[in-house]
């Protein structure tokens, strides 16, 4: 961005300020339904304050109808004919991937959406925040000082509201802006074939023993406190869930640690010890002695191993390739290289033009003929653009390797 351009701050939406809709969702989409084009759509949750990921709002804006911030929470048996009204048209959202799976909890699916985030990485703009595009392209400067807010508190403040509903206030300018810039750069079927990937992704797999992550931090090794960190985990997360809080406000993870390296042998430990500092921590002091003194009468084999392997990819890193044979190294030197040099010119990201991992299993697994590459990258899952731009560059390195 010209940091030289003066940007036109847009602190309220230009409709004004909208209200917070909740038992008035019946108008809400009866207006949206009468209104025309795509459906510029945003969400805002309580990371880090609540326990799920649930919407506490959706801001919906629509051509003809305005803009709409829905307080979703106990009306989701209600959500249903706004579904029908919104699955007529494109969805427009910026970074989807991070907003669709709360939107799918309450049963809205989009037909298609243009995802303004995977445009620009696809543009190769230097920063890809809603902010920065919005500066960047349209000359607007937005405030972004109330990301992390509770979203879950009611009523919400009129500076919430207007931040909320300018999230989705210039999401169709953008998206105009955009569509044409990539319509120069000859990459508007790369956005539609990357869009489509994200509307079909399935969710997340939940992760294998994330309390394997505080382990590392605390530097607990010692199986029987390695047992202990795992209950303590887990009575943490029923606690989280029951209060509806973020397990780190429960007890934080650094204090979990500790607690389980000190390997309290009795309910005092626990109740008496200096990590247990807060009142809320002293009142669940007794829940977590009776979910760790079980850990002592545990054998060793039914402790949890000292080792633990949380990248579920069948070859060792890259920097052991070479102990694994020479051939294996050279692929990867191969892969690795013309991905990096076909970035490099066409100006955008390593891992948009072809996933690390996907990058490592082809090395890895290797060809029998380099005519083949553009066929198993794309049995791998690369997108039929990736495969164009970056399976001859492949193909050449590995030609001019087995001459």
């Amino acid at each position: 961005m010209n940091e030289s351009v003066d940007l036109i701050a847009l602190d309220e939406p230009r409709d004004g300020i909208p209200g917070v809709t909740h038992e008035e969702i019946d108008e809400v989409t009866a207006a949206l339904a009468a209104g025309h084009g795509p459906f510029s759509v945003d969400t805002e949750r309580a990371m880090g304050i609540r326990y799920s990921d649930r919407a506490y709002l959706v801001q919906v804006r629509r051509e003809g109808a305005g803009t709409f911030l829905i307080d979703p929470v106990g009306i989701e048996h209600r959500l249903g004919p706004l579904a029908e009204v919104m699955s007529t048209d494109q969805w427009i959202l910026h970074a989807a991937d991070q907003d669709l799976p709360c939107l799918h909890e309450l049963g809205l699916y989009p037909p298609e959406i243009f995802d303004t985030e995977v445009a620009g990485l696809l543009l190769g703009f230097p920063r890809i925040s809603l902010q920065s595009e919005v500066a960047e392209v349209l000359g607007f400067g937005l405030a972004k000082e109330h990301s992390n807010s509770d979203w879950s508190e009611r009523p919400l403040a009129p500076a919430l509201l207007a931040y909320a509903a300018l999230d989705v206030e210039l999401l169709l300018e953008l998206r105009d802006e955009l569509t044409a810039m990539l319509e120069r750069a000859g990459r508007l079927e790369w956005l539609r074939e990357e869009c489509e990937e994200i509307r079909l992704r399935g969710p997340r797999p939940p992760k294998v023993q994330p309390w394997r992550k505080a382990a590392r931090q605390a530097g607990v090794k010692d199986q029987r406190s390695l047992g202990m960190l795992e209950a303590l985990w887990v009575k943490r997360d029923e606690l989280a869930r029951q209060r509806d809080l973020s397990p780190e406000k429960v007890l934080p993870s650094k204090v979990m640690g500790q607690l389980a390296l000190r390997k309290p042998r009795s309910r005092q430990d626990v109740e008496n010890s200096p990590l247990l500092r807060s009142r809320s921590g002293r009142r669940d002091a007794l829940a977590y002695w009776q979910a760790v003194e079980p850990v002592w009468r545990l054998e060793a084999e039914e402790l949890p191993s000292r080792q633990f392997k949380s990248d579920p990819s069948p070859f060792p890193p890259v920097k052991q390739w070479q102990r694994h044979g020479e051939d294996v190294a050279e692929r990867w030197n191969i892969v690795r290289g013309a991905v990096l040099t076909r970035a490099d010119d066409l100006g955008i990201r390593q891992e948009l033009l072809l996933k690390p991992l996907l990058q490592k299993y082809l090395a890895w697994d290797g060809w029998d003929n380099p005519e083949e590459i553009p066929v198993l990258l794309a049995a791998l899952g690369a997108r039929p653009w990736q495969v164009e731009n970056v399976a001859p560059a492949i193909v050449n390195g590995a030609r001019r390797a087995t001459k």
